[in-house]
């Protein structure tokens, strides 16, 4: 199998909260094999806050790493923990280099036989939900693409985890949700209508406008083109958009 089918298949694995078999556990499971798979990391495990902001282990690829992530949920020290609590990629490419800063956790990890750890933080909206555990069993930093790689791979199993029902979606319940897709898209094009009028451009052009003030105003585009079509913010102020960004 080559990198792209590799790659391909991971997305598309972690992405599917529709299959029979699939549930929370499952899909945090395969983000932290896949975190294997496809980087030079040795072994991953996920940690997830519970209701009191705590973190607890949630799954991990082997049996060291377990131990190593209930130790930092009991000492409440290391990388998992300061990823968490700070909303930062943490990286120790040499855990003895860490001694101070985590003086508990470097020589428990090193007796489990890693040598470097990397932490990411797991949220959603600006709440945090955990964080991603990447160990290695020698020093080692993150190279190339593996930093971004890893992001979009947590990012990717977290969505589907917190869209995952556990009731199976009925044929009448399918019909609604492609039945708000479309009327979203009716409305977007008819909000890109009005700013193609206004300003003299193609739709398409209109399109890039909206999605543009939607990213930067932090709204989902549906949105926008709903405050547009109420006439409750006016087509110049979503057209300004882009020329103040000299785009």
């Amino acid at each position: 199998m080559t990198r792209e089918q590799q790659l391909t298949e991971a997305f598309v694995d972690l992405s599917d909260t529709l299959a029979d078999d699939a549930d929370p556990m499952m899909l945090l499971d395969g983000l932290a094999r896949y975190c294997v798979d496809l980087t030079s990391v040795d072994a991953a495990g996920v940690m997830l806050a519970n209701a009191r902001g705590q973190l607890r282990p949630a799954v991990s690829t082997d049996a060291r790493a377990t131990l190593t992530e209930v130790m930092q949920a009991q000492i409440r020290q290391g990388p998992c923990i300061d990823a968490y609590t700070t909303g930062r990629q943490v990286h120790a490419v040499g855990l003895r280099d860490h001694q101070e800063r985590w003086p508990v956790f470097v020589p428990l990890a090193l007796a489990a036989g890693y040598e470097g750890a990397h932490a990411l933080p797991l949220h959603v909206r600006g709440q945090a939900l955990g964080a991603l555990n990447l160990f290695s069993c020698r020093p080692s930093a993150l190279s190339g693409m593996e930093p971004r790689l890893l992001r979009a791979l947590a990012d990717v199993a977290i969505t589907a985890v917190l869209t995952w029902d556990r009731a199976p979606l009925r044929p009448d319940g399918i019909a609604t949700r492609v039945q708000a897709a479309l009327s979203g898209k009716a409305l977007i094009d008819t909000a890109c209508g009005m700013l193609a009028a206004t300003a003299g451009i193609s739709p398409h052009e209109a399109a890039r406008h909206l999605f543009v003030h939607a990213a930067r105003t932090h709204l989902r585009p549906t949105d926008v083109a709903d405050q547009l079509v109420r006439r409750l913010i006016t087509p110049e102020r979503v057209l300004d958009e882009v020329s103040d960004r000299g785009e």
